[in-house]
């Protein structure tokens, strides 16, 4: 990727960033610390747990404190998290200022019916006022690298990211991450590239964007095209933890050797974490379903894995599997369909995508009113 002179942000020095951080996203039901680790030893700059939900926070949810689980080897690592008005949110991150996180993000984008309900995620778009509220309340209540992920407004008729990026950086936030499509818009939509850079040129503080970025060439457009000074990945990691190595690197090639090294890690953190079976077992038979794209013969696998009642029916699987396309011979995952060309442009279809995982439109498992669980 061509390096573009970038002034030093006293956040990003803090927190270790490299010259163009690129960050896994708080994705829901997935970015617990098995699947963390696994990015970060890819190259993932910043990761963070699941969306929190402010509410569930103030009312000592067990579920949703668990899920703030770090494990020891994590060098750094960030918690997002969303609410309902801008006391609440400020109220949540006093307590999350006693956790051990690096940095604190709000997410106002969520498009989750359930969330926006609770005037959580990008209800929150509709109000410039109220975001500069909640950022202003935010920020006095944390000395921790502070951020905001924003979408570029609610609808056509309520396009309101110049004003919400404003607020944002008025209130005090040190970045704010920008995913290129509205609440409305799902992801047939492209991502507004034109919007992103608009808003980089506006502001003082530093951008990140955010959505489609599923190679190394999404992220030099995303570079290229908007100036933003880091990226964001969120469906791109699913299954492709190396995006994050092939991004800073340029190295998109995976071996079989080196698939396996990483799966089975994971597996055994999945166990370390969870236990043999349950539902960690069940949990991790997405991620396995995720692992086998661009592999031949993963149909097969795909439908064995759905039986799996333990880890070690899953590790058993994965080498199996392993035995045999080392046996035919193959010993790399296969190209990209349709990924980045020789120019490292984006070409189509990836196949990190499973399209029936919408990642925004899944609802987060600790935000609703139905994880509160008050002890």
């Amino acid at each position: 990727m061509k390096k573009k002179k970038m002034v030093r942000i006293p956040a990003f020095d803090k927190l270790g960033f490299p010259e163009f951080p690129v960050v896994l996203a708080p994705l829901a039901g997935v970015t617990d610390h098995p699947f963390r680790r696994v990015c970060a030893g890819q190259g993932a700059s910043l990761t963070y747990v699941e969306m929190l939900s402010a509410k569930a926070i103030l009312y000592n949810s067990k579920r949703t404190f668990d899920m703030m689980a770090r494990h020891e080897s994590e060098a750094i690592l960030g918690v997002q998290v969303t609410g309902g008005t801008a006391d609440d949110t400020a109220r949540a991150i006093e307590i999350l200022d006693k956790q051990p996180f690096d940095t604190i993000d709000i997410n106002m984008g969520c498009p989750v019916t359930k969330v926006v309900k609770s005037g959580c995620g990008s209800a929150i778009l509709k109000d410039p006022e109220r975001v500069y509220e909640t950022v202003r309340k935010a920020r006095a209540a944390t000395d921790k690298p502070f951020s905001v992920k924003v979408r570029l407004g609610w609808d056509r008729s309520t396009v309101t990211i110049f004003e919400v990026a404003d607020a944002a950086e008025k209130g005090g936030a040190e970045w704010i991450t920008i995913h290129g499509r509205l609440r409305s818009e799902d992801y047939s939509y492209p991502v507004d590239l034109a919007t992103i850079a608009a808003v980089k040129r506006r502001l003082k503080i530093p951008v990140f964007g955010n959505g489609n970025i599923f190679c190394r060439g999404d992220a030099v457009q995303m570079r290229e095209r908007t100036g933003v000074d880091g990226v964001m990945v969120s469906r791109g990691a699913l299954g492709n933890p190396w995006i994050f190595r092939e991004i800073l690197t340029g190295s998109a090639e995976v071996t079989l050797d080196e698939w396996l090294d990483a799966v089975t890690s994971h597996l055994a953190w999945q166990q370390a974490a969870y236990g043999p079976g349950g539902m960690g077992a069940v949990c991790m038979r997405k991620h396995l379903l995720w692992y086998a794209k661009g592999w031949p013969g993963a149909k097969k696998l795909r439908e064995r894995i759905n039986t799996a009642a333990s880890i070690q029916d899953c590790l058993a699987m994965v080498h199996e599997f392993h035995a045999e396309l080392s046996a035919a011979g193959i010993t790399r995952r296969l190209p990209v369909a349709g990924g980045c060309d020789d120019e490292g442009a984006s070409t189509g279809q990836r196949f990190v995508w499973d399209p029936k995982y919408d990642m925004d439109r899944q609802l987060d498992r600790g935000v609703g009113d139905d994880a509160l669980q008050p002890v």
